[in-house]
C-alpha cells in the first residue's frame, strides 16, 4: 500500500505542470443547412453532404446528414474554414454551394433544389398529419400554374373568376397590400385563397382572402403587351331598350421586366389605358301616365390611364426590399343618366391617384423574422354638372332637372404595418401593429339650387310637392383620421396532429371615445388520421370594425354652420318662396353612445382529401353583430308639430343596431387530368413540338361551391331612421340576405395550345323593402311602410348566368437562354427568409396568345331595378336587366 500511494502521488505531481500548460480548446463552427424546393417548400429527408476544400478542412471526414421534418440538417464541431455544401433528393436536381466560408459559432445556409424535368410534378410534403393540422394551410387552396394560365387576361374578367372561386365577400391583396389593381397575368407568381380567418392579425370577420404574389421579372428582360376589345356588335340588346346603341370597350396594357443585377435586383415597368363608352337607356314614367323607353342621344364615356413600376432589391443575402409606384387618372362624362334619370341629370367627374409602397422582409437572428410595409397615397376627385337647374324627383317614376354637383374631395393617406415572427419549440409567435392615417379636405357640395320631391305622378301633375330641400353655405372642411390595431398570437402544436391558436387584438380610432375594443381569438386544428387527409377546425373570435370616415364627414359638413340643409314641408311650387337664413334645417350628429361595431363569430370547418384527384370542404359559421350604427330623429314631429321649430330633422347616429347570421358553405374540386407519378414520365405537355394534338384528360379540372345563408338585422345605415320608430319592429332580412348561391367551373387543355373554361353561377332572389311612397308621419323621410308590412319583406327574382373562355397560345422563335434571376422570399420553419430565385425554364423568344370570353352564354336577361314604392307605376316591376350576352376579344404578346 505505501508503494501504491507513493506512485499515485508521483503521477499527480508530474501531471500538474502539464495540465497548467494545456492550451485553450480550438474554436469550432456549427452549420445548419435548410433545403427547399423552388416554391419555398421544405424538403425533409434530403441528403446533405459537406466537404472541406482547403488544407485546414479537407482532412476531416464528415458523414452525410438527412434533413429533419423541418427541412434542416445540422453539423456540429466543424473546423472554421471553406467548405462545399451539396444537397440531393429524389425527383430533384442536386445542387452544390461550391465555396462557403464557415466562421466560429453558428452558420446558416439554404439550398434550393430544382425539379427534374422528368419528374416536374413531384410534390414534396412534410409529415401528413403535421401538414393537415397547420393553421391557414388546410383551409385554403393554392391555384396551380395551369389554373393561373387559364384565368382571363382581362383584369375585370379575372377578378370575376377569382370571386367565383373565393366568394363575393373576398378581399384581394396584392403583395400584402389591399386596394390595388390586379397585375397583368404574366406578373403573377402565385395565388392563394384563404377561407378561415380567425387569427388575431386579421381585422375582418370571416372574410376570404385572395393573396396574389407577383414576381417583377426574373431571367432575361422580357416585354408583355395586352389588348382587349368589345363593341355593340358583340353585345345582346337590353330588353328594356328599343334598340342597341353605340358602345365599345378598349383596354390596353403592357410591361417590361427582368433581372437588373444577378441574384440581387429585378424590376418591372408597365402602363395601361382603358376607354369605354355606352349609350344610356331611359326607362321612366311620363307625366301623362305612360312609359318612356328610349336610347338617350349621348354617350357615357370613361377614360382611364395607369402607370406602374416595381423593384425588388436584396440589401443583404437575407434582407429584401420591394418598392412600387402606381399612378392612375380617370375622367368620366355623362354619368348619372338612364333608368329614371333624364338627360339633364348628367354630370362629369375626374379623379387621380398616386401610390407608393415599400416593403422589407428578412430574418433577425436565428428565430425571428420581420415583415414591414409602408404606403403613401394621394387621391383627388371632383365633379361638375351638365345643368344647374332646379331638380324635380317623382319617387321611382322619373327625375329631371340639374344634377347640382361641384367641388371635390382630396385625401392624403399613409399605412404603416409590421409583423414580427418568433419560433421556438412548440410555439410560433407573431405580433404586429398597423396604423392607417389620412388627411381629408373637401369642398364638395350637392343640391345647392334645390330639389322638389313628389310622392306620385298625380302630385307632380297637380303641382303639390311634399318637400323642398336645398343645401347652402360653405362646404370647405378638413380633418384627420387614424386607425390603429395591435395584436399578438401563438400557434401551439400540442401534438403533431393537433394545434391550438390563441390570440388577442386591440383597436382604436380617432373621433371616437371607445377604448374597450379587445378582441380575443381562439382556434384549434385537428388532423385525426395518419393519412393527413382529414382536417377539422373550430374557431371563435370577436371582431371590431371602424366607423367610416364618410359618417364622420357627414356630421361636420351638415352641422348647420358649414352647410345648412334646408328642408321644407309642403312648399310653394315652382318657387318655394323661403328665406334660406331662417328656414328650418336638418342636422347630422353623433349620438351619446357611439362605439365600434362588434361581431362575435363562431365557425366549424372540415376539409377532406378523398384522393389525389378530389377534395371537399365545408364551413358552418354563426355571427352576432352589435353596436351597428342606426339613425334616430331627435326632432320628429309630435302630432304634426316639431319640438324645436327652428330645425327640421335632427339625425343622430347611435351604436344600437344588431345583426344575426348563419351560413353553411361547401366547395369541392376534382382533377380529371393526368397526374404525374414519382419516377415516371410527366403527363404530356399542352404546348410545344412534343404535345399531342388532342388529349381529353390534359389539365382537366372541375370545381364547385354552394352557400346556404340567412342574414337579418334592424338597421340600414348610420342615419337611417326606423320607419316604425321602434328598432324592435325593424328586424328583417338584410339587403345582402341571398339564401342560396351556387357556382360551377370546368377547365381543360385537351387541344394542343388551347385552354377552355366554362362556368356558371346561380343565386336566389334578394329582398326588397316595401314603402307607401307617402310621408305618412310628416317627418319628410320617405321610408314609411304599410301597416303590418315588415322591413325587406318581399323578394324579387333569381339570378343566374353562364360564361365561357377560350384561349390559344403559340410560342415561336429560338428559346432565350435563362439567366439566374433576382431574389425570392421563402419560408423556413414558419419563418421567412430571402434566397436567390430560380430562373424559369427557357421560353420561346416570342409567345402569342389570343382569347375569347363570352359572358352569359344563354343570354339570360336577369331583371333588376325593381321598385318597392307603392305609388310608383313600376311597383314590383323590373326597369332594367343586367348581364346581357357579351363577348370580349383579347390578345397578348411577350418577347
Amino acid at each position: 500500500m505505501p508503494r501504491i500511494a507513493a506512485a499515485v502521488v508521483c503521477v499527480v505531481l508530474a501531471a500538474i505542470p502539464a495540465f497548467a500548460q494545456t492550451p485553450a480548446p480550438a474554436p469550432t463552427a456549427k452549420l445548419v443547412v435548410t433545403v427547399l424546393d423552388q416554391s419555398g417548400g421544405l424538403i425533409p429527408t434530403a441528403a446533405v453532404t459537406i466537404v472541406g476544400i482547403e488544407d485546414a478542412t479537407r482532412a476531416a471526414t464528415i458523414a452525410p446528414v438527412r434533413t429533419s421534418d423541418k427541412g434542416a440538417a445540422a453539423f456540429e464541431n466543424l473546423k472554421p474554414g471553406r467548405y462545399a455544401i451539396s444537397a440531393d433528393f429524389s425527383g430533384f436536381e442536386p445542387n452544390t454551394l461550391k465555396d462557403v466560408r464557415l466562421r466560429a459559432g453558428e452558420n446558416k445556409q439554404a439550398i434550393i433544389l430544382a425539379l427534374k424535368r422528368v419528374t416536374d410534378s413531384v410534390t414534396v410534403t412534410q409529415d401528413r398529419q403535421i401538414a393537415g393540422s397547420d393553421r391557414g394551410v388546410s383551409f385554403g387552396s393554392a391555384l396551380t400554374r395551369e389554373q393561373i394560365e387559364m384565368l382571363s387576361d382581362d383584369k375585370e374578367e379575372m377578378r370575376r373568376q377569382l370571386m367565383e372561386l373565393a366568394g363575393v365577400d373576398a378581399t384581394i391583396r396584392v403583395d400584402s397590400f389591399e386596394g390595388q389593381q390586379l397585375p397583368n397575368k404574366a406578373q403573377i407568381k402565385s395565388i392563394r385563397i384563404s377561407r378561415d380567418q380567425f387569427a388575431a392579425e386579421t381585422h375582418f370577420p370571416g372574410h376570404s382572402f385572395i393573396d396574389i404574389i407577383t414576381q417583377p421579372g426574373i431571367g432575361p428582360i422580357r416585354t408583355f403587351v395586352y389588348g382587349s376589345f368589345r363593341n355593340s356588335a358583340m353585345e345582346a340588346r337590353n330588353p328594356f331598350a328599343p334598340a342597341k346603341g353605340p358602345a365599345a370597350n378598349y383596354n390596353y396594357s403592357g410591361n417590361i421586366g427582368g433581372s437588373l443585377i444577378r441574384d440581387r435586383a429585378q424590376f418591372s415597368l408597365g402602363g395601361s389605358r382603358f376607354n369605354s363608352y355606352r349609350t344610356p337607356n331611359l326607362y321612366a314614367a311620363t307625366p301623362s301616365g305612360g312609359t318612356q323607353s328610349e336610347n338617350l342621344n349621348l354617350k357615357t364615356v370613361s377614360d382611364e390611364y395607369g402607370m406602374n413600376g416595381q423593384l425588388d432589391y436584396a440589401l443583404t443575402k437575407d434582407q429584401t426590399v420591394r418598392v412600387s409606384m402606381d399612378r392612375f387618372t380617370s375622367t368620366s362624362s355623362n354619368q348619372g343618366v338612364g333608368n329614371y334619370d333624364r338627360f339633364e341629370r348628367a354630370y362629369s367627374s375626374k379623379s387621380s391617384s398616386l401610390y407608393m409602397r415599400v416593403s422589407e422582409a428578412g430574418p433577425i437572428g436565428r428565430r425571428m423574422f420581420i415583415n414591414s410595409r409602408f404606403s403613401l397615397s394621394a387621391s383627388d376627385s371632383s365633379s361638375v354638372s351638365f345643368s344647374e337647374a332646379q331638380a324635380r324627383n317623382v319617387l321611382d317614376a322619373f327625375n329631371e332637372g340639374g344634377a347640382q354637383r361641384k367641388g371635390g374631395t382630396y385625401s392624403r393617406n399613409f399605412m404603416l404595418a409590421s409583423d414580427l415572427d418568433y419560433v421556438r419549440g412548440l410555439h410560433s409567435w407573431r405580433t404586429g401593429i398597423q396604423v392607417d392615417g389620412a388627411r381629408y379636405r373637401s369642398d364638395a357640395i350637392t343640391n345647392y339650387v334645390g330639389t322638389y320631391t313628389f310622392e306620385s305622378v298625380d302630385a307632380y301633375n297637380a303641382g303639390t310637392p311634399r318637400s323642398f330641400t336645398q343645401r347652402v353655405g360653405n362646404p370647405n372642411i378638413e380633418y384627420w383620421n387614424f386607425n390603429v390595431g395591435v395584436y399578438i398570437q401563438d400557434d401551439i402544436r400540442i401534438r403533431k396532429n393537433f394545434s391550438v391558436s390563441p390570440g388577442v387584438r386591440f383597436e382604436v380610432q380617432t373621433h371616437l371615445k371607445d377604448y374597450n375594443n379587445v378582441s380575443p381569438r381562439l382556434g384549434f386544428t385537428w388532423s385525426p388520421f395518419k393519412s393527413g387527409r382529414t382536417t377539422i377546425r373550430s374557431s371563435f373570435g370577436i371582431f371590431y370594425d371602424w366607423i367610416s370616415t364618410g359618417t364622420y364627414q357627414t356630421t361636420i359638413t351638415n352641422d348647420g354652420q358649414h352647410i345648412r340643409e334646408i328642408n321644407v314641408i309642403n312648399p310653394l311650387y315652382p318657387d318655394p318662396g323661403i328665406a334660406t337664413s331662417t328656414a328650418p334645417v336638418n342636422l347630422y350628429q353623433y349620438g351619446n353612445n357611439m362605439a365600434m361595431a362588434r361581431t362575435l363569430r363562431f365557425s366549424f370547418s372540415g376539409n377532406q382529401t378523398i384522393s389525389r384527384r378530389m377534395s371537399i370542404s365545408g364551413t358552418f359559421a354563426e355571427t352576432r353583430g352589435y353596436n351597428l350604427l342606426v339613425g334616430s330623429n331627435a326632432n320628429a314631429p309630435v302630432s304634426g308639430v316639431r319640438p324645436d321649430p327652428a330645425f327640421a330633422n335632427i339625425f343622430l347616429t347611435n351604436a344600437l343596431g344588431e345583426s344575426r347570421g348563419r351560413t353553411l358553405s361547401m366547395s369541392g374540386s376534382l382533377n380529371l387530368g393526368r397526374l404525374a407519378t414519382p419516377g415516371a414520365p410527366p403527363p404530356p405537355p399542352s404546348s410545344g413540338p412534343s404535345a399531342k394534338f388532342f388529349d381529353w384528360r390534359r389539365s382537366m379540372f372541375v370545381s364547385g361551391s354552394y352557400n346556404l345563408g340567412k342574414a337579418t338585422n334592424n338597421t340600414d345605415g348610420a342615419f337611417s331612421v326606423p320607419a316604425a320608430g321602434d328598432l324592435a319592429l325593424e328586424w328583417g332580412p338584410s339587403l345582402g340576405d341571398i339564401r342560396h348561391r351556387m357556382s360551377m367551373s370546368f377547365s381543360s387543355a385537351a387541344f394542343k395550345n388551347v385552354s377552355l373554361r366554362v362556368g356558371g353561377s346561380w343565386s336566389s332572389a334578394p329582398p326588397i323593402n316595401i314603402r307607401t311612397g307617402t310621408d305618412d308621419n310628416g317627418d319628410l323621410i320617405f321610408n314609411d311602410r304599410p301597416a303590418g308590412v315588415g322591413r325587406n319583406s318581399e323578394r324579387t327574382v333569381t339570378n343566374w348566368s353562364t360564361n365561357m373562355g377560350v384561349s390559344y397560345s403559340l410560342g415561336f422563335g429560338r428559346a432565350a437562354v435563362p439567366m439566374p434571376g433576382g431574389v425570392m422570399i421563402t419560408s423556413v420553419n414558419g419563418v421567412m427568409t430571402a434566397a436567390p430565385a430560380q430562373a424559369p425554364p427557357a421560353q420561346p423568344r416570342y409567345r402569342l396568345g389570343i382569347s375569347f370570353n363570352l359572358n352569359n352564354l344563354t343570354n339570360r336577361r336577369n331583371p333588376t331595378g325593381f321598385s318597392g314604392v307603392i305609388t310608383s307605376p313600376f311597383f314590383l316591376k323590373p326597369t332594367n336587366a343586367v348581364g346581357a350576352r357579351s363577348a370580349n376579344l383579347n390578345f397578348n404578346l411577350s418577347f
